[in-house]
């Protein structure tokens, strides 16, 4: 169990008392704390072992006096971080992110752990160091793991706005998956700075890059993507289509709705569903009889679509 759980508290609620505590102990104070360490590796691989000490006390303050020593306690507490004990690997990640700028390149190499828990744990320090961090991270998508790609999309999308310019880069890459990750991340930021690149890369030459691209712009909401994404519905494309309509269905413009009418006419069961979702968001009466006629579709997933919308329209 996480030493702040038994607190109630969460982590940084926790964090932020033992700092606190630090400062007015009467029985460790800071002389005696910062006594504790000097350059010397064995003061430091002391430091190490007291995170994992009975004392909950004591293991917090072997985290927090970590993080003030700075750059020459970084390499003892990356290994820490990729060590078994889940409680040892979230005090590192704690005193890591104390430490700041200087363990990124340590943090990226750590990304690429097999351990998942390191790897997450990576993710998240990264994302609280911002725009420093942005660029390493942006390296990071054109790796060929996919799940790597991914760690990297979420801590950009987690820095936010510091991260828009070189994710909207990013989307003119020449590899596709890295064009696929940038949209996701532009999309959860939610920065309508990046709707007018969004727009162009709806018409991208791969359809993950589309369809990406139409569930971002569904995501920021902004109804300047309207047009894109109704000419998107025309696409060949079902997995670009439906990812088009979903996205017309979160901007709720009734705009949209006489061609996702049209949508219903589709062979394709996962056009006609994608469209009923968007008509149901959209609640505009023009569609009632059309969705009516879906109740009678051959597929089940439609018939059930048509049903909720129907639903959310008359009540």
């Amino acid at each position: 169990m996480s030493p702040h759980r038994d607190h109630g508290l969460s982590p940084d609620e926790y964090y932020a008392n033992e700092c606190e505590r630090m400062k007015t102990n009467t029985i460790v104070p800071d002389v005696k704390i910062y006594s504790f360490h000097s350059k010397s590796g064995m003061d430091l691989q002391s430091l190490i072992k007291a995170m994992r000490h009975n004392n909950l006390g004591i293991r917090w303050r072997a985290a927090l006096v970590l993080g003030e020593i700075g750059e020459p306690a970084i390499k003892p507490l990356i290994k820490a971080l990729k060590g078994e004990d889940k409680d040892v690997q979230w005090l590192a990640g704690i005193a890591l992110a104390r430490i700041g700028e200087p363990t990124i390149p340590y943090l990226i190499r750590a990304m690429t752990e097999k351990d998942y828990d390191v790897r997450w744990r990576a993710t998240i320090i990264l994302a609280k160091f911002g725009e420093p961090a942005v660029e390493p991270l942006i390296d990071l998508l054109k790796e060929a793991e996919s799940d790597l790609r991914w760690h990297s999309a979420l801590a950009l999308s987690l820095i936010g706005k510091p991260a828009v310019g070189p994710l909207i880069i990013a989307l003119k890459d020449k590899d596709w998956f890295v064009r696929v990750r940038a949209a996701w991340a532009l999309g959860e930021i939610g920065d309508s700075t990046a709707v007018d690149p969004l727009i162009q890369s709806v018409n991208d030459q791969d359809w993950y890059v589309r369809w990406s691209a139409a569930d971002a712009l569904g995501k920021i909401g902004d109804k300047n993507a309207i047009k894109t994404l109704i000419a998107a519905l025309k696409e060949p494309d079902s997995f670009v289509q439906v990812p088009a309509s979903w996205a017309l269905g979160k901007l709720g413009d009734a705009g949209a709705v006489d061609a996702l009418i049209q949508s219903l006419k589709s062979t394709d069961w996962y056009v006609r569903w994608g469209a009923i979702e968007a008509l149901g968001k959209i609640g505009d009466s023009r569609a009632l009889d059309y969705l009516k006629k879906a109740l009678d579709d051959k597929d089940e997933y439609v018939r059930t679509a048509a049903e909720e919308a129907i639903e959310k329209m008359i009540s």
